[in-house]
């Protein structure tokens, strides 16, 4: 039950960064952070570290707002999306991914209703948690590959990584399925 109520904790925070405009709403969410961190007992160096390994996707989001709409709503964006992924890296010393699946199973138990079954929402969630620093992995591969043959990650050179990461998602994705085939789970 309380795996539940932390796994509401944290959807009701990200609800509140992306709906809040306020900067002293804002403020509280930082002051937030910063207590999360010190509760789990997060270093600011390993906090530093993640973040710039999701800076370019930060940015990349910052930077499409900006073209989209103006520059305080590019920083907002920025802001929102640094809060939630520090928040999350918090969470994350709270809670195990098999934790965090059995809160979704109860969270999804309503579900049934429509013929939904909970205990593969939770499977789904798992899978999708264990699968990050599986991807994180083929990311860095593409790009030491890249870098070894001379070539600078940037905006230019996407076709050269995008297309070696959904060739090695999808068949990673096939290997899952065909495991849980052969465990007859589906």
């Amino acid at each position: 039950m309380k795996n539940l109520l932390k796994v509401l904790l944290l959807a009701c925070y990200a609800l509140g960064v992306f709906f809040v405009s306020n900067p002293l709403a804002l403020c509280a969410f930082a002051l937030f952070n910063i207590f999360m961190m010190i509760f789990t007992r997060l270093s600011i160096k390993r906090a530093v570290l993640y973040m710039r390994g999701i800076a370019p996707f930060i940015i990349l989001a910052g930077l499409i707002n900006l073209i989209a709409g103006d520059w305080r709503e590019a920083v907002l964006v920025i802001v929102r999306l640094v809060f939630v992924c520090n928040i999350t890296q918090s969470f994350r010393k709270l809670i195990d991914s098999m934790q965090l699946a059995n809160a979704i199973e109860t969270f999804c138990r309503p579900l049934r209703i429509f013929k939904i079954e909970p205990r593969d929402v939770g499977l789904m969630v798992c899978i999708c948690v264990a699968f990050i620093p599986v991807l994180q992995r083929e990311f860095n591969q593409i790009k030491c590959g890249l870098q070894a043959k001379g070539m600078r990650v940037k905006p230019l050179n996407m076709k050269y990584i995008i297309k070696p990461f959904l060739y090695g998602i999808f068949k990673r994705t096939d290997e899952i399925s065909n495991a849980l085939r052969a465990k007859a789970y589906c």
